[in-house]
């Protein structure tokens, strides 16, 4: 049986923009969406000069079957979406760090049971495995003290227990020790994997350069 995991749309893009999405398919698991997401992905992409052939490439997955679309419940949505973007605040304001697709594939995790998150994009990814490390960043960022709700943290915490972060960088390393990325470039080496990395990361994957480098190192 295959694994599900779910995909923000982040991922997806960065995949398809570097002529990647193919890679998906090729990995054995099987990945659902909200239909927010599909709509980023497919429906207001296709009508763009710019971006309607990577929407054609993602559109080609779904057609395979390698994703699909589902809809989590609405009112779990609106838990995480609340919950999530009322753990920062500064002073009494609260910092609403979660858009309405990232809060839907959380609360679709939940609902499935689905324990795999694909995501770029680094607020999400770091409110998860993070929280702590986040909020100084926040706080580095707008030059203020940021300030963490325990309460609402420990409630957003049962709400998305023990989820996997995984980004596009991962995606591509998995690729490439199964050989996909070579059988798909036509090349072999280190080389292969580094163009790549760089590829995602200018592409918006929140991958540093240091991380980069310990990719490389691993593989040799």
């Amino acid at each position: 049986m295959e694994k599900t995991i779910v995909a923000d749309s982040s991922s997806i893009i960065s995949l398809a923009v570097n002529c990647m999405s193919s890679v998906l398919g090729e990995l054995g698991v099987h990945i659902a969406v909200t239909g927010e997401i599909y709509d980023e992905i497919i429906s207001r992409p296709m009508n763009s000069k710019r971006y309607s052939l990577e929407s054609l490439r993602i559109q080609k997955l779904f057609t395979e079957g390698v994703i699909s679309v589902e809809e989590p419940d609405p009112s779990i949505v609106r838990d995480v979406l609340e919950t999530s973007n009322s753990i920062y605040r500064i002073d009494k304001h609260d910092l609403r760090l979660i858009h309405g697709g990232e809060a839907a594939a959380l609360a679709l995790m939940l609902e499935k049971k689905i324990d795999v998150l694909l995501i770029d994009e680094r607020t999400t990814r770091m409110m998860v495995e993070d929280p702590g490390e986040l909020c100084e960043v926040l706080s580095s960022q707008m030059s203020r003290r940021v300030f963490i709700d325990v309460e609402r943290l420990a409630h957003f915490k049962t709400l998305v227990p023990d989820v996997k972060i995984i980004r596009s960088c991962e995606v591509a390393a998995v690729a490439y020790e199964k050989g996909i990325l070579s059988r798909n470039l036509g090349s072999t080496g280190r080389e292969v994997f580094a163009a790549v990395l760089y590829a995602l990361k200018f592409s918006g994957c929140a991958v540093s350069w240091q991380e980069i480098e310990d990719y490389l190192r691993v593989v040799g």
